[in-house]
């Protein structure tokens, strides 16, 4: 199934903050093993660990309590000034819980029903939308590998020439100079860095192989052009797998949307008045 996470994170966000700001965090723990404490709200190890969980990018425990504090002092001055009885507060906070319910029901619903597509299912609907996956600007595709020491990329270089990259490489995966590989790297030009590399590659037919790249006084690179995909052309399935279970992805739950809307429109009645 498709990662129900990732399904959730947006919308429950907010309502999950507000939960463990506003609610979980008010009373002694029996166990008196806090972290944090504003006046009588406690901050616990476990809602530290949720609150964590929350945010795209993870915050340090220093980081996470100060946030927390801050976001209780400003609530608990809140509620000194009568805010809760506020009745744009009341409005939103119902609004708030409409939303999150909503949506809470339609993650479970596409949890249930969005499964994670096979090779089959992508190649045809590639097949389907071959004409929106044209290329913009050229795409290189092509193996390369990097170095700590200039030596060892020439000896590389030399061994790549007379053999394949799957048994150079092989031989080198041990070898503690090594700083990076890639297999069948397809890049578009702008995404090619530094651009002493791209001018590299372009100057390469597919099938050559690169003089050594020295990137900086620690990084020496070799790479072996695989294949060009010219703009205006389709780009093939394999360089835009990610990109095809994406909008597979995307379509699907826009499909299961719809028809989960159209089940509860024939199932309850609704009436729309004219003016």
């Amino acid at each position: 199934m498709i990662n129900s996470k990732k399904l959730l994170r947006n919308s429950f966000f907010l309502s999950a903050l507000v939960a463990i700001f506003f609610f979980g965090c008010n009373k002694e723990p029996e166990t008196k093993k806090y972290i944090a404490r504003v006046n009588d709200a406690y901050l616990t190890e476990e809602d530290a660990s949720e609150l964590d969980s929350l945010f795209e990018r993870g915050f340090s425990r220093n980081e996470l309590i100060k946030r927390w504090i801050e976001k209780e002092l400003l609530y608990q001055e809140a509620m000194k000034t009568g805010i809760a009885d506020n009745d744009d507060f009341n409005r939103i906070i119902n609004n708030s819980r409409r939303e999150l319910a909503s949506s809470m029901l339609l993650n479970s619903h596409l949890e249930n029903k969005l499964m994670k597509p096979d090779d089959s299912q992508l190649h045809e609907f590639y097949n389907v939308h071959k004409s929106e996956f044209k290329i913009e600007e050229n795409v290189y595709s092509f193996n390369s590998a990097s170095f700590d020491n200039e030596n060892t990329a020439i000896k590389f270089r030399t061994k790549l020439i007379e053999t394949s990259w799957e048994e150079v490489i092989e031989n080198y995966l041990e070898d503690k100079s090594l700083i990076d590989y890639k297999t069948s790297n397809a890049l578009s030009k702008a995404e090619i860095y530094p651009i002493q590399l791209l001018n590299l590659i372009e100057e390469l037919n597919p099938g050559e192989v690169s003089v050594v790249l020295e990137e900086n006084a620690d990084k020496y690179s070799v790479v072996q052009l695989l294949q060009i995909f010219r703009k205006g052309s389709y780009a093939p399935f394999e360089i835009i797998r990610e990109e095809v279970e994406a909008r597979f992805i995307a379509d699907k739950r826009e499909q299961i949307f719809n028809e989960y809307v159209e089940e509860l429109y024939s199932n309850n009645e609704i009436e729309i008045k004219e003016k």
